[in-house]
């Protein structure tokens, strides 16, 4: 029977409550904070805006306007100058929509059918699309090198390679790492124009706690805006100068992405002037997330240490690996898991470490788990991972910590339900 109205509704509804009574553990889902101030933007959602600041002339020649949203057009060029200022840019935009949209555009907009890219393989961390995508669109694509035994970029060998295949670009596309790698060597070679995407980086660097890639040197820095960030489903991208890439990326994104989707640019820019939600958001994120691998390894849970990534001075990020001794077992694991109501990934982790668990603190940290309850999340972790247990009683428990989390939560519970 073909599904209607009610039946969405008391789907959605069923959802709601079963979010409210689980914990959720990856690295890439948000409580975004534009949830408390959607009641200011909602009206917007269906509007067509551009984000481009005309006068009378330009505004004549141009090929369609929309009346009416002059206010809007303003308020958004300051969004994008306070992007760029808040990420010590010279110039922003959030035009785009989704990081593997803005991976896309970006290529499209700056290179040149045959150029080369250099950029992460899947094993050291970068994004499973990205190499696809690249080819697609005519690029030739290039390995960084990887360091297994470090868990990270052979420094070395990326240098050397560099020096041979003279790429056109380096692409630092990272979503995966339990440490902040310092990718300072990339950002100092002259030639190629390196991008670097900091989406699973975002909220640190804005509040300082990370390095910033254009400090490192990078020329663009792209990100999404719904994963470490707890903002709207949306995308961007800043330049460290005003030059001939920008303007280049300027004119891509007017050509390939049609809208500016105004209602969630005022959500990303009210977000942004939230600082100091978002430093607290940022502490807490990190913390739990090292009190929690901390905690797992205490209880005999194969964790992946963060010290055997990299070096020790590189700062830890939000991500928890758990190591399981098969693909099946991992799968397991990851039901166990859901049966209980913690939400985590299952998956296949870098640098040839096998199927596991990938667990991340973003969505908990927004709900309000903080370290003084990771040592009852670890508990109710490490047995879900052990073997079977009663569901019902793990998801009790699971249940309590939830609620007593709640009142916590850096979003208001009123705004989310």
């Amino acid at each position: 029977m073909p599904i209607d109205r009610e039946a969405l509704l008391r789907s959605l509804e069923a959802q709601r409550r079963d979010l409210s009574d689980s914990i959720v553990l990856t690295p890439v889902d948000s409580l975004p904070f534009s949830l408390a101030d959607r009641k200011h933007t909602a009206f917007l959602h269906g509007l067509y805006l551009t984000d481009k600041v005309r006068d009378r002339e330009l505004l004549k020649d141009a090929l369609i306007l929309f009346g009416g949203r002059e206010a809007a057009t303003r308020d958004i060029a300051e969004i994008h100058r306070l992007l760029a200022q808040s990420l010590g840019a010279a110039e922003g935009s959030l035009r785009l929509l989704s990081g593997l949209q803005a991976h896309a555009v970006t290529f499209m907009s700056i290179s040149s059918i045959g150029q080369s890219v250099m950029l992460l393989p899947e094993e050291a961390g970068g994004h499973f699309s990205t190499h696809t995508i690249l080819r697609r669109l005519g690029l030739r694509t290039i390995d960084v090198p990887v360091d297994r035994a470090n868990l990270c970029v052979d420094r070395e060998a990326t240098l050397e390679l560099v020096e041979r295949a003279k790429p056109d670009f380096v692409f630092i596309d990272r979503s995966e790492g339990l440490r902040y790698e310092d990718f300072s060597f990339i950002g100092g070679l002259p030639g190629p124009t390196k991008v670097f995407d900091a989406s699973q980086y975002l909220a640190p660097i804005l509040i300082g706690h990370y390095e910033n890639p254009l400090d490192w040197g990078f020329d663009l820095m792209l990100f999404t805006l719904h994963k470490s960030f707890p903002g709207p489903q949306k995308a961007g991208i800043v330049s460290r100068e005003s030059g001939e890439v920008w303007r280049r990326l300027l004119t891509g994104l007017s050509t390939f992405v049609s809208s500016s989707h105004a209602e969630n640019t005022y959500l990303v820019g009210l977000s942004l002037l939230r600082r100091e939600w978002l430093s607290t958001y940022v502490q807490r994120m990190l913390d739990t997330a090292i009190e929690l691998e901390t905690q797992l390894e205490n209880r005999g849970v194969p964790v992946v240490s963060r010290a055997r990534q990299g070096r020790p001075e590189w700062p830890p990020t939000h991500h928890v690996w758990v190591l399981a001794p098969s693909q099946d077992e991992a799968f397991a694991q990851y039901e166990r898991l859901a049966q209980a109501n913690v939400h985590t990934n299952y998956r296949r982790l870098p640098y040839e470490l096998g199927y596991g668990l990938r667990l991340g603190t973003t969505y908990s940290a927004m709900a309000g788990v903080d370290a003084t309850q990771v040592e009852t999340l670890a508990d109710i972790v490490a047995e879900a991972i052990a073997g079977p247990q009663s569901g019902a009683r793990l998801r009790d428990r699971v249940r309590r910590l939830a609620r007593s989390a709640a009142p916590g939560a850096i979003v208001p519970a009123s705004a989310w339900g």
